[in-house]
Parts: structure tokens; C-alpha cells; sequence
């Protein structure tokens, strides 16, 4: 069969339409699982084998770099290099690439610098403090997204300024003035730069936009509900020439809009393009018809949708299982003890299970329960590896390398590790930078600015000076890892490490960078750091989350409904539905945003392949306090609750046990219940953990023979199945704690445990 014929045969009758539609305006609605990354890896195909499109004249975009990823390696299957120049990744990916090439024709250097989210509310701190704004009254997170929204909807600072009202309006201005002309001086951009400045680019230059008109002769755009207006724009400039426009989304699944998405923006395309072609997928792969049924009856509520109903290829499946815990702990140990039993049973392994929550606050019951249980997890969204302190450090180094007009990072590394480089000598070098209008690095470099400074100081910096024009040095014939090496020696920022951190301490944060130093062998084992260490920055700037985190490894999954979307699992539990917290407080009195909390809702839920479990606290705790107390509040269940009929839910309730759960014949929550509106405190604090791996003890076996006041770093301990080791750290918690240990056997490694059910026993 050949390969056209055979791709053709793996589509259903709707989804080969889409694929085969002629050119012109194709609009796909495709409903969850429905095979949408499908059709539109196929439609790609099908352009290059059928119609000989050159693979240069395709421009494919989708929302995150594993979506670009995956669907990279299913056309590489499909059509072989046949790929190689087309351009495919995310958006922000596609206009950086673009800018790198044209943007010094609106002023960009072709070295900018992007700066991701603590970059930003790094500068906006910054600006706070030069401005003499209190950041008490006006935080920097509240003023970094006030800006982002004015991006996203491509309002100037003079333009903001103009319209501001409100004191609190006019500080945004002032403040987004500011950070505009610093991310100037620094050359660099944000985020949302990277979109604004590509369309500006595009309609300030009609000879780029050409350029990029005739180049892409077919343009395909993943996700399209959740594309925002400079993409929207964006898009509708690049097919202004050729209108071979193919979008595919399902608006059930908007769910973005916090960050300017909009799916009217979808729904509106047939009012751009009369007569576009329309097909609607509704035909599920992923999941049993009754989650399917249970996930329609909550989203139909919805009045903004493209009417869709899924039909489910697979089985109807088990009912979805509703359970009534009394507080989160019982929520949590409830989900502990289904994992354990089917695990157990050999059913499910842990990656294939997932919790699912409204907001990242709500994960910390679960972890300390699963530290009980012995259930190992990971943590989407939580302490990200290139948030990490040493990670940044480095990289600010990077980044200082690539462009002289990063101040931002200059001021990060400058005295790190401790030079004698003080604020006051800072200052004076600011100042001379300005006079002369040269970015602080390069006063330093020119060794003009050290005139100014006292000797001690000037020694310090002099100093500083020779290690940075040292490294430029070396880039040529250094690789990308070996020059992160150098860094790290050079500046003697390991032994820094050591000796403020400790040996045990500091020994994980060393493994994080030589992390950092395998990460840059991997992608760049060849080319020299100067011309890789530009890519390498671009890649770590538009890392998501999702990006990031270890998939291949066999651990439970906690994480929240926004991050969990493109995702599926065989089991999938959803966690915390009450009333104000999913769905949210803040939108229980706008009918929109309560349209999109229901639609979160509907991806969490058609996440789920085999099983679905729905959990609700009637009190749930809060921490409130100087001291961190927690204190319970009554809940009430979610109003989604409501919308599900009763036929397709089992309940369960009862207290934890390995035996299991009671069902109940009688309804938890009355089918009308009144509902009382809270606002749910933010901010709980949450156990740090990214991955973490722990031994799978039952409850009710033997407890170790130590306490807790027995332990201390560098005690010599023995585990029954691990063998010896060292405890290198201890985490003392008054519920749960837990301490880490470094065992001898290099196969084992490092392991956290649950010291009250860890066998351990001390070593003389």
C-alpha cells in the first residue's frame, strides 16, 4: 500500500475530509480525542505527498514545544526529511525566528534577549524601586499582568496613559513606560513583544510581510480557540496573499482567556471568510462513553459553543465515581487508597494516574498523603528545574555573554559569587554608563569606568571584567556545555556553593547544574557556544511547564486543570470541587468567565481514557495566620455537580481504609441546593517537590525503630531493601517528617522518606 493510500485508510470518513479539503479557508472543530493532532499532522502529509507542496512553504503552529515536538516526529514517520525546512513550532517561536532574521528594520538587534516571567516581574520590581512606588500598594505581579494585558491587546504606553483615569491606572502607565524603555536598554523583549513587534514589523514593512505571504504558501494553526489578537492578526496577515488558511480547535476547550485568549476569535472566522469550509469532529477515541456523556451534560450549560456531541469508538466503560470526603485529607487518602489497590491488583501502573486540580494550592494534602502511602509523584507547575536558584545564576551569566545590554542579569552576577562589589560602586558605574550612553558591561569592559572607583573596588571589578572577556574569548572554540563548565570553575561559583550551602546541601544543587551542563550537550554536542548560545537561550525562554517535566517516569501526576490540557490518562481524578473554588470565586458572577470555568471543567474531565473520579471536601483547611494555623471552613459542592444526572454517577463515601470505600444509593448533595458565595484565600503554602520518589510501603507494616529527634545530616542508616547510606537532609514537618538519604548503592541514588514508616535503623 502506499504511503498516501495508507494515511488516507487510518482516517475516519469526517477526519479524511478535513484532510482532503481543497485549498482556500478550512475551519475543523475538533472535540476532545477526536484525533485532532491527527488531522492536522495528515493534512501537512497530504500537501507534501499529494499536492508537492514544498515543505519551506508550510507554516504550522501549535501552543507548546511537546505539541510541536510530537507532532514533528509523526510527520518525520509519515514523510520522512521531507520536513526539515518547514517552519513548525509554537508562536512565539515562529516570530522570535522572524525577528532574528528582520526585525532590524523596526530597531531590534538581532541579539535581543527574551525575558520570561521572573525576568519580568524582576525589571517591574526594579522600575518600583527607581520610581519610588510602594510595591505593598501596587504589586509587581498585579502591574506585570496589567502591562501583558495591554500588550496582548496592543495598547502603547502613551496610549494607556492617554485613557487612564484612576490613580492606580495612571501608576500602570507610568510603570509601563518605564519598563518599556528599560527592556530597550537592555535589548530585550517579553513574551508578549515577541508577538506585538512581529505584526508591527509585518504591516510597518510591506516588503517583509511579502516576503513571508508568498514563502508560506499553506498556513495551519494548532489550538486555534486559544489564540489571542496579535496571533489572530498575525495569522490573517500571513494568508492575506494565498487565504490557504487550515485552523483546527474545539471552543469547548478555551480556556485561556486570563492571558488574552478569545474564542470568538474562532467562532468569528466565517465573517473573515465567507464560505470557509466547516467540519466538526465528534468521534472519541480517547474515552468510555459515559465519561464522554458525563463531560456533555456539564458543557452544553455553556450558550457560547459550536454544538458538538462525542461518540465514543471505545466502550461505555464504568460509571464516573463521585466521592464525599469529610475534610482534604480524607480526599487525598481516598485517592491514596484507590492508586494503591489498583496498582496493587497490576492493573494500572502509577503514570498512568493523574489529580487534577483548580488551583496549585490545593496539592499539598496530597503530597503529604502520598509520602504516607509511599506513592511516588510529581508536581507539574511547582518548583520548575530553570527556576531553580543556580540555574538562574548560571544562565544569567549566558545571557551577559550574549548581549552587553542585559543589565538585569549584569546586576545578578556581578558580586556573585561575593567580589566586594557593592551597591554604592554600582551606582557610581551606572552613572558613568549613562554619561557616556554605553550599557554598564561595556564601561566595565572598556576599563574607562574603573577611574571612578576606589582601588579596593576597582580591583573587584577589574577582576570581573577579565573573567567576562575571558569567556567571550573562549566561545569560539568552546562547545555550549563546556563554556557552562568553564562558568561554573572559572568563577568559582561550585566551591561558592559549598561553602554557603554546605557539602550535603550543596551536593544536589551541583547535580542541578551538571543537569544544566547535559542539557547543552544534548542539543548542541557540536557547534561552538557562540553559535549555539543564542538558540539555547530562545529555547529555555519558551520552556512551559509542560516542557519541563520528566513524562517517562513511572510516578502519580498532580497538577492543574490549565497545565493538564493536551494531556490524557487512563485515571483521572478531580479534585476540589466546590462551590467558589472550581468553580472559582472570582467567576461566580460573570456569566463569561463562569462559561470558561466550565469549560475547564470539560477538559479536566475528558482527560480521563479508562476512569474518572470526582472528590469534593464538605471543609477543606486554609492557613491563615502569622504562624501558618489552618483553619477549616465549611463547603459546598460544586453547582457542575448538579448538571450531571444522577444515572451516570456512582457515590462512594466512607473512611479510608486498604479494604476500600461504601457505596451509596442515596444522593450526597441535593440536586438544588442553594449556593453560598466565598472567596477561597489564595497563597496556601505548598511543599516543594517537582518529582520525587518514595519506597511503596502498606499501611500497617512495621514503623522504623527511629524518632525523629534521633536523626541528624550525616547520620549512617540502614533501609531493609535500599541497603546503607547517609541522611543528607532533614525536613522536620509536625505531620509528616521526612528525610532524604543519599544510599550507597549508586542504582538506588537519593531517596526521600517518610521517616514514621521508612525502615531505618542507625548505623554505629
Amino acid at each position: 500500500m502506499k504511503v498516501l493510500e495508507k494515511l488516507l485508510f487510518d482516517l475516519d470518513e469526517t477526519q479524511k475530509k478535513a484532510v482532503e479539503a481543497k485549498d482556500g479557508p478550512i475551519m475543523v472543530f475538533a472535540g476532545a480525542g477526536s484525533g485532532k493532532t491527527r488531522v492536522l499532522t495528515y493534512r501537512i502529509a497530504y500537501l507534501l505527498l499529494e499536492r508537492s507542496i514544498p515543505s519551506h512553504r508550510i507554516f504550522a503552529v501549535t501552543f507548546t514545544n511537546k505539541a510541536a515536538d510530537e507532532m514533528r516526529q509523526r510527520l518525520e514517520a509519515l514523510v520522512g526529511k521531507a520536513v526539515e525546512n518547514m517552519w513548525l513550532g509554537t508562536f512565539h517561536a515562529a516570530c522570535a525566528r522572524m525577528l532574528r532574521q528582520h526585525g532590524q528594520a523596526i530597531g531590534l538587534a538581532n541579539n535581543f534577549l527574551i525575558y520570561d516571567e521572573d525576568d519580568q516581574r524582576g525589571l517591574v520590581k526594579t522600575i518600583l524601586k527607581e520610581l519610588n512606588i510602594d510595591s505593598s500598594r501596587y504589586p509587581v505581579a498585579t502591574l506585570q499582568a496589567a502591562i501583558s494585558d495591554a500588550k496582548t491587546e496592543m495598547v502603547t504606553p502613551e496610549e494607556l496613559s492617554e485613557v487612564a483615569e484612576t490613580h492606580f491606572q495612571k501608576v500602570i502607565a507610568k510603570v509601563y513606560k518605564h519598563y518599556q524603555e528599560a527592556l530597550k536598554r537592555a535589548k530585550a523583549v517579553d513574551f508578549d513583544d515577541l508577538l506585538w513587534l512581529a505584526l508591527k514589523m509585518l504591516r510597518e514593512h510591506p516588503q517583509i510581510a511579502d516576503y513571508y505571504q508568498t514563502r508560506f504558501l499553506h498556513v495551519l494553526v494548532d489550538e486555534y480557540q486559544d489564540v489571542n489578537k496579535p496571533q489572530h492578526e498575525l495569522t490573517l496577515l500571513l494568508v492575506e496573499k494565498h487565504r490557504n488558511l487550515f485552523v483546527i480547535g474545539d471552543d469547548d476547550q478555551n480556556i485561556y482567556s486570563w492571558r488574552g485568549s478569545n474564542v470568538r476569535l474562532m467562532l468569528d472566522l466565517e465573517k473573515h471568510f465567507p464560505g470557509i469550509q466547516v467540519f466538526t469532529l465528534e468521534r472519541n477515541y480517547r474515552s468510555t462513553q459515559t465519561i464522554l456523556d458525563t463531560a456533555w451534560h456539564v458543557i452544553k450549560h455553556n450558550r457560547h459553543r459550536h454544538e458538538k456531541r462525542l461518540y465514543a469508538v471505545r466502550e461505555r466503560g464504568d460509571p464516573v465515581v463521585l466521592f464525599r470526603a469529610q475534610d482534604d485529607y480524607e480526599e487525598a487518602a481516598f485517592i491514596a487508597s484507590v492508586v494503591s489497590e489498583l496498582v496493587g491488583k497490576g492493573k494500572y501502573h502509577f503514570s498512568d494516574f493523574a489529580a487534577i486540580y483548580r488551583i496549585n494550592a490545593l496539592s499539598r494534602p496530597f503530597e503529604e498523603t502520598f509520602l504516607r502511602w509511599g506513592i511516588p509523584y510529581r508536581v507539574v507547575g511547582a518548583l520548575r528545574f530553570y527556576e531553580r536558584k543556580e540555574i538562574k545564576d548560571i544562565i544569567a551569566y549566558l545571557r551577559v555573554l550574549a548581549n552587553s545590554h542585559d543589565e538585569l542579569s549584569l546586576m545578578r552576577i556581578i558580586n556573585l559569587p561575593p567580589r566586594g562589589i557593592g551597591e554604592k560602586t554600582l551606582e557610581k558605574l551606572r552613572l558613568f554608563a549613562l554619561q557616556k550612553g554605553v550599557s554598564v558591561l561595556e564601561a566595565i569592559l572598556s576599563e574607562e569606568a574603573l577611574k571612578v572607583l576606589e582601588t579596593k573596588a576597582k580591583l573587584a571589578v577589574k577582576g570581573f571584567a577579565e573573567l567576562v572577556k575571558s569567556f567571550k574569548t573562549q566561545m569560539e572554540n568552546l562547545s555550549l556545555a563546556q563554556l557552562i563548565q568553564r562558568i561554573i570553575e572559572g568563577t568559582g561559583y561550585g566551591d561558592y556553593i559549598i561553602q554557603s550551602e554546605g557539602q550535603f546541601v550543596a551536593q544536589e544543587r551541583l547535580e542541578n547544574l551538571a543537569q544544566l551542563v547535559s542539557a547543552a550537550e544534548r542539543q548542541f554536542p557540536d557547534l561552538p557556544a557562540s553559535q549555539s548560545l543564542q538558540r539555547f537561550l530562545d529555547q529555555l525562554a519558551l520552556l512551559s511547564p509542560q516542557d519541563e517535566a520528566n513524562w517517562q517516569s513511572d510516578v502519580f501526576t498532580l497538577i492543574t486543570a490549565h497545565s493538564a490540557k493536551g494531556l490524557e490518562f487512563p485515571v483521572v481524578f478531580i479534585v476540589g470541587l466546590e462551590e467558589g473554588l472550581f468553580p472559582h470565586a472570582r467567576s461566580l458572577n460573570d456569566l463569561w468567565q463562569l462559561e470558561e470555568e466550565r469549560r475547564l471543567f470539560y477538559v479536566a474531565l475528558t482527560r480521563a481514557k479508562d476512569k474518572a473520579f470526582l472528590t469534593y471536601a464538605q471543609r477543606r483547611g486554609r492557613t491563615t495566620g502569622k504562624w501558618g494555623e489552618t483553619k477549616y471552613m465549611p463547603t459546598e459542592p460544586s453547582r457542575f455537580l448538579n448538571e450531571m444526572p444522577m444515572n451516570l454517577i456512582d457515590e462512594w463515601r466512607g473512611v479510608p481504609t486498604p479494604q476500600g470505600f461504601l457505596r451509596m444509593k442515596e444522593p450526597v448533595f441535593a440536586p438544588k441546593q442553594k449556593l453560598n458565595v466565598r472567596e477561597i484565600v489564595r497563597g496556601m503554602p505548598i511543599r516543594e517537590a517537582s518529582e520525587v520518589s518514595f519506597e511503596r510501603k502498606q499501611i500497617g507494616e512495621p514503623k522504623t525503630t527511629m524518632r525523629f529527634d534521633q536523626v541528624r545530616v550525616g547520620m549512617r542508616v540502614k533501609h531493609r531493601e535500599f541497603g546503607t547510606g547517609t541522611i543528607v537532609k532533614v525536613e522536620p514537618d509536625e505531620k509528616l517528617p521526612t528525610v532524604i538519604v543519599s544510599f550507597d548503592d549508586p542504582s538506588v541514588g537519593k531517596k526521600r522518606l517518610a521517616l514514621e514508616f521508612a525502615p531505618l535503623e542507625p548505623l554505629p
